[in-house]
Order: structure tokens, then C-alpha cells, then sequence
């Protein structure tokens, strides 16, 4: 943007404005045009570079740079850099696997104590089948239940004598 240009327009106002009147006029005219020109160009770069200002605040992180090159001003206009890469979505956590079909789904804890030499026993029960502990207390428990345990809680009621015999005989 020539600044010259501009401030040519005001000092050409001015001297148009003092032909009208007699020689000292115009000529006290002439010589404020010639010393305004610096100011003009002053007043003028202050205003843009308030307004330079203004845009910068609003692009943000972009901004507009003005530069004086003798009776030039350039202006440059960096805008905002574009993110580098879409931030990946995060993957859906994995899927649950399903209840065995007769749990209902509900768990409950229960306190366990058995002796040193049982859970030793069991834990080594466990891992010979790649299994947790719970995971293979839970599946022994219901197969005892369902396959007829000596409990007598749920299934049928199986007695065995290690071979002695029991109750009356005829």
C-alpha cells in the first residue's frame, strides 16, 4: 500500500483550498502540505497498525504484520496453521465376554479359608487348566452341584460308604 499516494490527496486538498486566496496564502499553503506529509503518513500507519492489531486478536493464533519500506507499507497475513493430524478416535474398550447360560449374570463374594495345603492344591488344579482360581472354584462347585454331590443342597443326594455298609439288612 503507497502511503505517498495518500498523502498526496490531503496535500492537493490543501493547496486547493488556498488558491482561492491571495499569493502569502497559497503559499503558506504549499509549505504546510510539504511538512504534513510526514505526519500524515505517521497518523496513517498508527491507525492501521491498530487495526493490524484488532484482526491479529480476532484470527488468533494468526496474525497481520505490517512493514514500512520507504514510502510502502506491506502487509502480511499469516493465517492460523490447520491442526497437523486428526487426533485418532479411542478405540471401544473390548467387549465383555458372556455369562456362562445358566448365571444370571449377578456374582457375590464369599470368604473362603481353607487350609494352606488345599489352596495349594487348588491353585496348582487351576493352573494346570489355565484357569483362575475363582474361575476354576466356580466351575468345580457347580459341576459337584449339578452332578450330584455329597452336599445334598441342590442335587440329588448320593452317599458313598469307601466301601463299608450301612443300616439294616434282611
Amino acid at each position: 500500500m503507497e502511503l505517498r499516494a495518500l498523502t498526496r490527496t490531503v496535500q492537493d486538498q490543501l493547496t486547493a483550498a488556498a488558491a482561492v486566496g491571495d499569493e502569502p496564502t497559497r503559499r503558506a499553503a504549499e509549505l504546510l502540505a510539504v511538512s504534513v506529509e510526514p505526519a500524515l503518513r505517521l497518523a496513517l500507519q498508527d491507525a492501521l497498525s491498530q487495526l493490524a492489531g484488532e484482526i491479529s486478536a480476532e484470527i488468533a493464533p494468526g496474525r497481520v504484520d505490517l512493514a514500512l519500506r520507504g514510502g510502502e507499507l506491506e502487509v502480511q497475513v499469516h493465517a492460523p496453521e490447520p491442526p497437523s493430524a486428526p487426533v485418532p478416535p479411542v478405540p471401544p474398550p473390548p467387549p465383555v465376554p458372556p455369562a456362562p447360560p445358566e448365571a444370571d449374570g449377578a456374582t457375590a463374594r464369599v470368604a473362603f479359608r481353607p487350609p494352606q495345603h488345599l489352596k495349594d492344591r487348588l491353585e496348582q488344579a487351576a493352573a494346570a487348566e489355565g484357569l483362575s482360581l475363582n474361575t476354576f472354584l466356580v466351575r468345580a462347585l457347580t459341576a459337584h452341584l449339578d452332578g450330584g454331590g455329597s452336599s445334598g443342597t441342590t442335587g440329588p443326594s448320593v452317599r458313598r460308604s469307601h466301601g463299608r455298609t450301612s443300616g439294616w439288612f434282611l
